[in-house]
């Protein structure tokens, strides 16, 4: 709060040779100095306020930088649990069987695909439907696949090459069949479960 000092009632401010009175000077000096206490304040103040606005921008500066940096690091952790899943996904197709390990079957110009059941290298399974697809051509090996990329199983749409097909992305590979010339005829194993041996056949005694 201002506070100016008063002049008092009556009181020369001159001499009779018009110099300032001793009083007088005294009084402009008291008014000078409480303005100039003032006016300091004010400019101390202001200067405080001008130091808090700084402190407060730094402060709110790292404060974004912090919330970018936990963004940041939120996405890597992101981006590296989505990797990961995405690996475990490929693993689990990669490494993954049917049950029974032979469906086909194939005449001249057909091949029957039986029903069976995927079992994927994560636990889960899936029942899939049989069904037909036409033959290549007699004394050919034909590789059969369909895809799945929801892993449900169910009626799918069966594909025939003579290539050797990569169980992989949502390729399944169900087996190999060679085409006969003739009849009708059995076998294409499929992928194999973890740990399976080839059956050996049984030593013979020499006579």
């Amino acid at each position: 709060m201002l506070r100016l000092p008063r002049l008092t009632l009556g009181q020369k401010i001159v001499n009779e040779d018009g110099t300032p009175t001793v009083a007088f000077q005294q009084y402009v000096q008291q008014f000078a100095a409480a303005i100039e206490g003032t006016v300091n304040g004010i400019q101390q103040a202001l200067d405080a306020a001008g130091i808090a606005l700084d402190a407060a921008a730094v402060a709110q500066a790292a404060a974004e930088n912090a919330t970018a940096a936990a963004s940041d690091a939120s996405d890597a952790a992101a981006g590296s649990s989505a990797a990961t899943a995405a690996n475990a996904r490929e693993q689990a197709l990669v490494n993954s069987y049917i049950d029974p390990d032979s469906v086909l079957s194939a005449s001249p110009t057909i091949i029957t695909v039986a029903p069976h059941t995927r079992m994927y290298a994560d636990g889960t399974s899936a029942s899939v439907e049989g069904g037909t697809v036409p033959a290549t051509a007699a004394d050919d090996t034909d590789y059969v696949t369909y895809t799945d990329s929801t892993r449900v199983g169910g009626a799918v749409t069966y594909v025939v090459s003579t290539t050797a097909p990569v169980q992989t992305g949502d390729i399944h590979v169900v087996g190999a069949v060679m085409i006969p010339t003739t009849g009708t005829v059995d076998g294409g194993e499929g992928p194999r479960r973890p740990g399976y041996v080839t059956p050996r056949s049984p030593l013979v005694a020499e006579p």
